[in-house]
């Protein structure tokens, strides 16, 4: 049943989608765009969700939920960045009463809500970005000492013992083919790493999309040895 404290969220709910099959793979999923994010990376594929806007009632994607329990597997949030939103914490708690399972997209950029959502179990599979050498954060992301939230972030995530996954998109702007065994290197002890080919659509700094994405081959290649870190796979390539 749908918790009564749901009707009280005001959760930055830009859109959702009733059902999709590639935000959870292996599951039917719904999922959930929030607004915000703290960082502003050149290359985001969602920059309408960065900023203010209007909201979709909470209530009618928690209506939705329970009217096909039994049909969906789960729901996604993604963003944007979730964790930036002051609302994440009640919602997730709200669809944790109501018995739905939760994957969680997040960049880490928050790592003190992040670890409240892991401590207090509120989601089952988290799917964490990680962006670029730490060196590069800042410059990415125009957020001074990021990387040293994201950092903790990892930690948090790999400590949980809830499943997850870190994702790098392969976007040449920000990384070499030499940077992603690097990037493994640094997630020792995680389920999984995942490389996505960067895909020129709709970018925060139209400039970006045009920048020439890797070779698949090389990026097999990558992913090959980053296996000797951390099990890596390949997803987006042709």
């Amino acid at each position: 049943m749908i918790p009564a404290s749901a009707a009280a969220i005001q959760l930055g709910l830009a859109a959702w989608l009733p059902a999709s099959m590639l935000d959870w793979p292996g599951r039917i999923a719904t999922t959930a765009f929030v607004r915000g994010c703290p960082f502003r990376c050149a290359y985001c594929h969602n920059p309408d969700l960065l900023f203010p806007g209007p909201s979709e009632d909470v209530d009618a994607l928690m209506h939705h939920l329970e009217s096909r329990r039994g049909w969906l597997d789960g729901l996604v949030i993604t963003g944007g960045e979730p964790t930036a939103d002051p609302s994440l914490l009640p919602f997730l708690a709200a669809v944790k009463e109501a018995r739905i399972p939760v994957k969680l997209d997040t960049n880490g950029s928050q790592p003190d809500i992040l670890g409240r959502i892991l401590e207090e179990r509120l989601v089952d599979m988290v799917a964490m970005d990680v962006k670029t050498l730490p060196e590069r954060y800042d410059a990415l992301t125009g957020v001074a000492g990021s990387h040293d939230a994201v950092e903790r972030s990892i930690r948090l995530v790999i400590g949980s013992g809830i499943e997850h996954e870190f994702r790098t998109t392969a976007w040449p702007g920000a990384l070499t083919i030499e940077d992603f065994p690097r990037i493994a290197a640094s997630l020792v002890g995680a389920d999984r790493y995942v490389i996505q080919q960067f895909r020129a659509a709709q970018t925060l700094d139209p400039s970006a999309g045009s920048v020439l994405p890797f070779h698949t081959d090389a990026l097999r290649d990558a992913a090959r040895q980053c296996n000797r870190f951390v099990p890596t796979i390949l997803r987006g390539a042709v």
